[in-house]
């Protein structure tokens, strides 16, 4: 579920860091800078809670998971 959520926060990402550049290098003024960058910000506190919640409640998902490569390993070792 989180997977659908990583191609919005890679695309805030981006455009908070081209609009941080943008800042740094004086092509953006400080009112502008505050418009966009604060929408941004919240935009990601959204996605950011969304993601960790999903992965709270897929922790039987990863339990399983890890159970799962634990078991390949211990068979790898044992052919060896």
């Amino acid at each position: 579920m989180s997977y659908k959520y990583n191609k919005y926060v890679s695309f805030i990402t981006v455009i908070t860091l081209l609009l941080l550049i943008l800042f740094f290098t004086n092509k953006v003024s400080k009112e502008v800078f505050l418009l966009l960058y604060v929408p941004l910000s919240i935009a990601m506190l959204i996605f950011g809670i969304l993601v960790l919640k999903n992965a709270l409640k897929d922790k039987e998902d990863i339990d399983l998971h890890a159970t799962e490569i634990k078991r390949r390993l211990k068979n790898t070792m044992k052919k060896e």
